[in-house]
């Protein structure tokens, strides 16, 4: 037998793991996503760049064995489960979308097994791209994304005869430190950071759906004054839903940044969705939900492969007369706080949790999360890119709102997963429709104060 070094599963690995594990539908784990370059390709280069870059991506070996409660993970030859070309010459789009849904929920093996298949496409206009369905045990959206991009910059250096992209970092180098953090000064500080944080006054519940959702749990419990409420569901069915917010709108949106020195447009969909929730909880001033933390903030991190995510609490006081600006400061204020501490471990953040607050295992006082990743695709002076991501068939949690590069039209895409046994198609067209309007209206007239946001309509 080959030398192995065996590994524990890092945090995030575990997080999704357990998902999976208790989850009724396995392929819950899977991420599936096209690619779409819009001009005709040549199909043998292209299956070739994608061979290629799999050899040049190390998670592709990850390989799992199972070990008491959690598994460890070795390295090994690069590999995906399968590379089949799927041609929609002659058919519509409809068919081709069909066909990725399908693809998308059939589940990927975790034991032993390579953890991805692909599909080399050709769509009904006559353009070449990449359909893949990826476990995100070995890679997150950040991860594919770069993928990608390698693939694409392969095939263009194999087809023009010029220099292929630079080496990627191997992922392994990233996952050893991320083993060790446990034994870091950092370990104990973000541990003293979450037990303070959760030991402030208990948190309240925010739904999507509104006050309703808490007053219905209160009633059944005979606990008129609970701050929690279930919201987890073992039978759940999957909503999977796309938004744009538009070129025009984002171009509006970056002059209130720019004005006020803000980063990133992270905030103001923050600003945007916690506003939601605060108007449908009976204008709530206490307000949390989750945010997902990609955690590459190094060179290395960002250019290797893995899984990186951690869910992170977020909670945030704003009183009424706060205003939008204001609100805004205080966001950003409160994420820069978090992220000095992402590092630590989910589940070992909700152990604290519960160690400190009332809420048993079966409850929360959170019911949505939020991932700001929009990725660009470029690939220098190339043709256009169209990229999608699709669901799964299986949802985590009752509300996720993903938002996303919007492929070279300087938009972005929102994509709400949501549990549709709970949450209705015309519930989450009513939160990208507000939210959008307050990020707007807000930006215009940063002086709005809450009150005055929850009246617009």
């Amino acid at each position: 037998m080959e030398d192995r070094t065996y590994y524990p599963l890092t945090p995030s690995q575990y997080t999704i793991f357990l998902s999976r594990k208790y989850s009724m539908h396995k392929s819950i784990i899977n991420i599936p996503t096209s690619l779409i370059i819009r001009e005709e390709m040549d199909m043998d280069i292209l299956e070739d760049a994608v061979r290629q870059a799999i050899e040049r991506w190390d998670s592709f070996g990850l390989r799992l064995v199972k070990d008491k409660e959690s598994p460890k993970q070795y390295f090994t030859d690069r590999k995906v489960e399968s590379i089949e070309r799927l041609d929609f010459t002659g058919k519509s789009r409809e068919t081709m979308e069909r066909t990725f849904s399908k693809l998308a929920v059939k589940k990927l093996e975790i034991y032993e097994a390579p953890m991805a298949r692909f599909y080399i496409l050709k769509t009904p206009e006559g353009y070449g791209g990449i359909f893949s369905v990826i476990n995100h045990l070995i890679m997150d959206s950040w991860a594919i994304s770069m993928f990608y991009k390698d693939c694409i910059e392969i095939y263009y250096a194999r087809k023009n005869g010029t220099a292929f992209p630079k080496d990627v970092v191997p992922y392994e180098n990233v996952l050893k430190k991320e083993v060790m953090y446990r034994q870091s000064p950092q370990y104990q500080k973000a541990l003293e950071y979450w037990q303070t944080e959760f030991s402030r006054e208990e948190p309240m519940f925010t739904h999507i759906n509104g006050s309703e959702v808490i007053e219905k749990f209160r009633k059944k419990k005979g606990n008129e004054n609970a701050r929690f409420a279930g919201s987890f569901y073992l039978r759940s069915t999957s909503g999977h839903d796309l938004y744009w917010i538009s070129k025009e709108e984002i171009d509006t949106l970056s002059r209130f940044l720019e004005e006020y020195r803000f980063p990133s447009l992270q905030v103001l969909f923050q600003m945007g969705l916690r506003t939601y929730l605060a108007k449908v909880n009976d204008h709530e001033k206490d307000v949390s939900m989750h945010n997902i933390v990609a955690r590459r903030g190094t060179l290395e991190e960002k250019s290797t492969g893995g899984t990186r995510a951690h869910v992170v609490a977020f909670r945030t006081i704003m009183p009424p007369e706060t205003t939008f600006a204001k609100g805004c400061q205080m966001l950003f204020d409160k994420q820069n706080e978090l992220y000095r501490h992402a590092d630590f471990s989910p589940m070992e953040m909700f152990k604290v949790e519960k160690s400190l607050l009332p809420a048993n295992q079966a409850q929360s006082y959170r019911a949505c999360s939020l991932t700001f990743q929009p990725v660009p695709m470029e690939i220098g002076i190339g043709p256009e890119i169209e990229t999608r991501w699709y669901s799964n068939g299986a949802v985590a949690q009752p509300f996720y709102l993903t938002v996303m590069d919007g492929d070279g039209t300087g938009g972005l895409k929102c994509y709400y997963e949501y549990m549709s046994n709970v949450i209705s198609k015309e519930r989450i067209k009513d939160v990208h429709r507000y939210m959008t309007k307050v990020m707007l209206e807000g930006a215009r007239h940063p002086e709005l104060t809450l009150e005055e946001l929850y009246q617009l309509y």
